[in-house]
């Protein structure tokens, strides 16, 4: 097969419902996931000098559209910092969820299977649910949880597109777990 030369005016017919559907899973905004395409292909238009023909077309939009909702996440995480104080809701401290010599969940605060889940919820209900406690979830902790859970990207990898520590990003991590349990354990999805 031979390499094509891009059609930029055939971008958004071929590929415009797809690339909107993979930023929209991964952003949970349809005006940013609109917004995130349209950079896209802003920026793939600005780069089709240098597009060698080494991937489809349509990876190449994939890998500029994955970049820009990093680049998304990495502009949520700088525009909120977390407060120490973001557990509230009179609840336990993180202390009382994690080892604090690990990091590791205590055994009594430890998540357990949800196995009644699929018989109280069908799958969609169950990923909206997920998706409108993300959406709770402050700015920074909503963009490590994206990059980390959703995208995949290692510790390493986060810690240097965001600036943050170590020791802050696990912080943040564990923070953002117990913001989504304690969402998830108000939507009905406990552990009784």
């Amino acid at each position: 097969m031979t390499p094509t030369t891009p059609v930029p005016a055939q971008w958004p017919d071929r590929y415009g419902d797809e690339l909107y559907r993979f930023a929209l899973s991964r952003v949970s905004d349809a005006d940013a996931a609109e917004e995130l395409v349209q950079d896209t292909f802003l920026s793939a238009l600005g780069g089709l000098a240098t597009f060698r023909a080494e991937a489809s077309e349509r990876t190449w939009l994939f890998v500029i559209l994955r970049r820009k909702i990093i680049d998304y996440y990495r502009r949520q995480a700088r525009t909120n910092h977390v407060g120490l104080d973001e557990l509230g809701e009179a609840g336990p401290t993180e202390a009382g969820f994690f080892n604090p010599e690990n990091g590791h969940w205590n055994a009594q605060q430890a998540p357990v299977s949800w196995l009644n889940a699929d018989a109280a919820l069908e799958q969609q209900e169950l990923h909206d649910i997920l998706q409108r406690c993300q959406q709770r979830l402050p700015t920074q902790q909503r963009a490590v949880f994206a990059l980390r859970f959703v995208e995949e990207l290692s510790a390493e990898e986060i810690c240097q597109e965001l600036g943050l520590t170590a020791a802050n990003y696990w912080v943040i991590v564990h923070r953002a777990k117990l913001q989504l349990r304690r969402c998830l354990e108000k939507h009905g999805l406990s552990k009784n």
